[in-house]
């Protein structure tokens, strides 16, 4: 028995130690459950070598009544993705949307994450874009639209995440004669986790400029039909697959529509995405 006593007294003394010591802090991971909400980008990007396929799809005027089904009988704007991770942090990618049809480009690059339960406190990427729509224009140079976006994102908690990001877009051949060819807008998501796969998210895209003339006459404020965007969606996860079905206030499938929202129609809308590696045992 005294034997014992200092392998027990040795033993309680690394429990307490080991009770008293800092929890280390670890990369917080599903701040959002993709790298879309509805209509905008979230702070997430793919893992290593995976790629992501997603078709989104928005159809006619909710308000057409049950004769239209609800703006489904109108037929859909369709949007086709591609994205690919070449590393953890690093998301690239081709789209086109039916609207023009509009083409684009884009990077994505997560350069800080949130760990828990101290440390850092908020993630944060750049998302790029470069659009191509391909219709008649004077000069080949009017056909191009520029985004970046600053995303500042925090998991507040197992269920709560919230993003809000600053984005400019600029856009070679101006909407209107009154409008400006740049805008800066702030869009904000909210993600709300109800079941282990089911979550409630809403976004929205709020204007940083008055969308009215100025008193000195100028005109290069004016936006002829905006209307802010917004947008609900539910989210469901199953398996290797994510379901988005929402209803979102826009005017088009792609951000140069969904930021500069000309119009107060209200559509439902679905994506559905797939995310995979060539090294998957199910692609083999």
């Amino acid at each position: 028995m005294l034997r014992a006593l200092p392998k027990l007294a040795a033993g309680l003394f690394v429990l307490a130690w080991t009770q008293n010591e800092a929890p280390e802090n670890l990369p917080v991971i599903a701040t959002f459950k993709g790298t879309r909400l509805l209509n905008y980008h979230t702070i997430e990007t793919l893992p290593k070598k995976h790629w992501e396929f997603r078709v989104a799809h928005r159809f006619g005027d909710v308000g057409s009544g049950i004769k239209r089904l609800w703006g489904i009988d109108d037929g859909a704007r369709v949007r086709l993705s591609l994205d690919y991770a070449p590393w953890d942090f690093l998301t690239v990618g081709v789209e086109r949307s039916g609207e023009g049809p509009l083409y684009n480009a884009f990077l994505k690059a997560r350069f800080l994450t949130q760990t828990a339960p101290k440390g850092i406190p908020v993630s944060i990427a750049y998302y790029g874009a470069l659009f191509y729509a391909d219709v008649a224009a004077d000069q080949w140079e009017h056909r191009l639209q520029y985004l970046h976006q600053l995303m500042v994102a925090r998991k507040f908690s197992r269920r709560l995440s919230a993003q809000v990001g600053i984005a400019y877009l600029h856009q070679n051949y101006a909407l209107a004669p009154t409008a400006p060819n740049d805008y800066f807008l702030l869009p904000v998501l909210l993600r709300f986790k109800v079941l282990k796969r089911l979550t409630l998210g809403t976004e929205a895209a709020l204007p940083l400029w008055e969308n009215e003339l100025e008193g000195d006459g100028s005109a290069y404020t004016y936006l002829p039909g905006y209307t802010p965007a917004l947008g609900l969606v539910v989210e469901i996860e199953t398996g290797g697959h994510v379901f988005q079905l929402g209803i979102s206030r826009v005017s088009g499938i792609a951000e140069p529509y969904t930021l500069l929202n000309r119009g107060q129609i209200w559509r439902l809308g679905f994506n559905i995405s797939r995310i995979f590696s060539p090294k998957d045992p199910s692609l083999q």
